[in-house]
This record gives structure tokens, C-alpha cells and sequence, in this order.
């Protein structure tokens, strides 16, 4: 699918051959958490996308209609679908390219029948993604952040863990 405005802009599902750029966006990880999330979207209910410019993959997020299992929010059904871990290469920041990504997510959880769409967001430690999602239309549905803890051991037998403040935004498609 093509990104409007963005010709040389294309999103489409990640692929195993996309992993050094995965992770060389994400930082440090291994590559087991990538891994899990290929495996989680064969299955349904999940999707991992990548944000390319021309060949180059710049970006990468989660359109998640069902938690895996594996999650510790795995029951929850509130928010979904849910746009998770959208993230835009640092160096390709703040020239509409998590704009362009947003919308052509919001176009595919259309198509896919869904009349709404969420996103969960830091506002005190992420204020660019949480503005981001203002100016495209998403409506904060509480007043004040709520602490969320999280975690999961990913198929390398690594344990990810933390805390965030989050509000939780909603936007009719």
C-alpha cells in the first residue's frame, strides 16, 4: 500500500530478510523479539509493518488486533486494534514520515473492517509521538496518565520488563 502523499513511500508486512534493519531501528535488541513478532502476524490478529522509502526500510510498528499470548496484557481486549512500537528512523524524524506511516496503518485497520483505531502513548517521556497523534485526529480517553507494567520472556529466553505512564488516545476510522 502506498502512503498518500508519499510517492516513494510504501508500507507492507515485514519480512525475516528485513531483520538487520529492524533491529538496527529498534537499538540493542536481539533479534529474538523481532523474531517472535514474524512468527506472531503468520497467525492472525497481529501485524508487523514496515514504513519503506524507496528499497529502505525506515520504519517499523505492530497493528495489533489480538495480544499474543506470550504478553502480560494477553487477555486484555480494551484498545484494539492498536498501533504498538510505531517507530520512524532517528536520522528521518520530522519530515511527515510517522504521518504518512499513521495513515496508511489507519487505511489498512479500515480496510481490515475495523471502525476505530488506538494507540497507547507516553505524553511525559514521548511528547512528539503523543503531539503526532494529537494533529492526526486521536482523542486522549483519560484525563491523566495510569501506570501500566508490562512484561514477557521473548523465544530467546530473555526477560522484558517495565513500567510506563500512558494515556490511552482512540480514533474513529
Amino acid at each position: 500500500m502506498a502512503a498518500a502523499n508519499f510517492p516513494l513511500i510504501t508500507v507492507r508486512d515485514a519480512e525475516e530478510a528485513d531483520l538487520p534493519a529492524l533491529i538496527a531501528i529498534r537499538g540493542d535488541e536481539s533479534e529474538a523479539p523481532h523474531r517472535d513478532c514474524l512468527r506472531e502476524a503468520q497467525g492472525g490478529g497481529f501485524r508487523y509493518l514496515v514504513l519503506l522509502r524507496g528499497q529502505e526500510i525506515i520504519g517499523l510498528a505492530w497493528l495489533v488486533s489480538r495480544r499474543p499470548a506470550y504478553w502480560s496484557d494477553a487477555n486484555d481486549t480494551q484498545h484494539l486494534p492498536q498501533i504498538v512500537a510505531l517507530k520512524v528512523a532517528e536520522s528521518q524524524r520530522g519530515q511527515g514520515y510517522g504521518s504518512a506511516f499513521v495513515r496508511a496503518i489507519e487505511r489498512a485497520a479500515a480496510k481490515a473492517g475495523y471502525d476505530q483505531l488506538h494507540v497507547a502513548v507516553e505524553p511525559a517521556d514521548n511528547p512528539r509521538a503523543y503531539a503526532l497523534y494529537q494533529r492526526l485526529g486521536y482523542q486522549q480517553l483519560q484525563p491523566e496518565p495510569y501506570l501500566k507494567a508490562w512484561e514477557h520472556t521473548d523465544s530467546g529466553g530473555n526477560r522484558h520488563h517495565g513500567e510506563d505512564w500512558l494515556v490511552d488516545m482512540v480514533k474513529p476510522l
